[in-house]
Order: C-alpha cells, then sequence, then structure tokens
C-alpha cells in the first residue's frame, strides 16, 4: 500500500506549443523550439480520489499555423511512491504519443484519456467556486487587472508580507498535494518571502497578455503569448522569476482569490 501516491507527467516534444491539463488545469504551457523532456508532478491538480481527466493540446510554434514535420511529442503518466524521504517510482499508468507517420498537413493534435488516482487527501479549492465564464469577459478582465495591480503596489511599497497572505490558501493546497509537514509548508514560504526581500519588483502585466480560464470555468489567470505566467519579477540584477497565480471567485465574493 502506498501511503503517499506522488503522480507525474514524464514527456518529451519537439518544436510545438505544449498546453498540457489535468481536469482542466494547466500544469504545463509553453512555446518548445527545439526538444524538450521534462518531469511535472499533477498532484496540484488532483483534488480528490477518483477519474482524473488528463488533456494534451499539441499545436504549432507560436506564429505558425500548422505543425512541423519535425514535430514530435510522448507522454506518460506514473505513479511514484513519496512515502520516505527518497521518491520511488512504482509504475506507468498510462501513455500517449503523436503518429510516427503524420499524414499531410495538420493543424494540431488533441488527446483526451481519463485515469483513475487514489490520493489519503480531499481538497475543497476551488470546487464550489462562482462559474467564471457566466461573467461578462470585460468585467472578469477588469477584476483580474485589479488584482495583479493591488500585488504591484504591495511590491512597490516593500509589503511582500500582504502578498504572502494573498497565496496562503494556494501554499495550504500545495502542502497537501505534495504531502509537506507543517515545517516544510513554513520554510517554502519563509524562503519565497526571504528571496521576495531581496529586491524584485512586479513588471506590469500588458493588456496584450491573455486571459485564460481553467478549471471548467472556475479559475481564471493571465499568461504571456510564450505561455508562460503574465506574473513576472525582476531584480536589479537582472535575473527573473514566474509565479503561477490562479484567482477563483468564492461564492458571494465580489473580490477574486489566490487558489
Amino acid at each position: 500500500m502506498i501511503n503517499n501516491p506522488y503522480y507525474i507527467i514524464d514527456f518529451s516534444a519537439t518544436n510545438c506549443f505544449i498546453d498540457l491539463r489535468v481536469n482542466d488545469i494547466a500544469v504545463f504551457c509553453l512555446n518548445i523550439e527545439g526538444q524538450l523532456a521534462t518531469i511535472v508532478p499533477i498532484n496540484n491538480a488532483i483534488l480528490e480520489t477518483g477519474a482524473q481527466r488528463i488533456t494534451y493540446n499539441i499545436l504549432p510554434i507560436t506564429g505558425e499555423i500548422n505543425l512541423q514535420d519535425t514535430m514530435d511529442f510522448r507522454a506518460s503518466v506514473c505513479l511514484y511512491d513519496a512515502s520516505s524521504d527518497t521518491i520511488s517510482y512504482v509504475e506507468e499508468i498510462i501513455q500517449y504519443k503523436v503518429p510516427e507517420e503524420k499524414q499531410g498537413i495538420i493543424p494540431f493534435y488533441k488527446h483526451e484519456t481519463v485515469f483513475t488516482a487514489n490520493v489519503p487527501y480531499r481538497i475543497e479549492a476551488w470546487k464550489n467556486s462562482m462559474n467564471l465564464k457566466d461573467m461578462d469577459t470585460k468585467e472578469l478582465r477588469e477584476l483580474v487587472n485589479k488584482e495583479f495591480k493591488k500585488i504591484e503596489n504591495y511590491f512597490e511599497t516593500f509589503q511582500y508580507r500582504r502578498f504572502i497572505d494573498m497565496i496562503i490558501l494556494k501554499e495550504s493546497n500545495i502542502a497537501t498535494s505534495m504531502y509537506l509537514s507543517q515545517k516544510e509548508q513554513q520554510e517554502r514560504i519563509n524562503d519565497l518571502l526571504n528571496l521576495l526581500q531581496t529586491g524584485f519588483t512586479v513588471i506590469p502585466t500588458s493588456p496584450l497578455d491573455i486571459m485564460m480560464i481553467y478549471g471548467y470555468g472556475k479559475l481564471v489567470t493571465l499568461i504571456k503569448k510564450n505561455g508562460m505566467s503574465a506574473f513576472l519579477l525582476k531584480n536589479t540584477k537582472g535575473e527573473e522569476i514566474t509565479l503561477d497565480l490562479k484567482f477563483h471567485l468564492p461564492q458571494g465574493s465580489n473580490e477574486l482569490m489566490i487558489i
């Protein structure tokens, strides 16, 4: 019996734009010119035991309309055991790869599959949040911009702890899904706070940033054209940090919250 099941997607991609989702939560999104192979943890998109839907969106490189002949993509969902300090491989659950012989012009591939996850937790998260697809798009964008501006002001006035307060619920959910102890969770938050206090400022968002709705209508965020989060931090050394911030609208509230 595995006490702390840890699920990942192990994939490689060549010359394509990748949008990987678990239960309609973007777990990896990036424009890949060349080749990339990596492992993506997905427990943070698994809220409870049961069926989990994975969607592989394989799109053309940014600026192109069709997939290149050299495009390739293959992925495996794997189970690891995180019960000890050393995470150990257990099994491959399901795999997918695009056809090796491609027929004609192909604009994109989309593949959906379902697997059953067994986890020892249940996270409420955004389950009962308002459906953002029911909102006026302009109004929703204004709410998102308002939250990003609030965070920007916190950084300008060195109120980093106010920002930390905004992400506490997100961090709590991560700690649960990643089996972190209370001490490990606090160390993770302290490390982020200490990093921010070294002099990072927010790069303002742009009207060109794309508003994306995830989680079957329950979550919203802004991304760049390359698929990366629009929440960028930069220090005087030119070092940059990208933080993945998604917002939900709790029932009865008119303000978005990070989740």
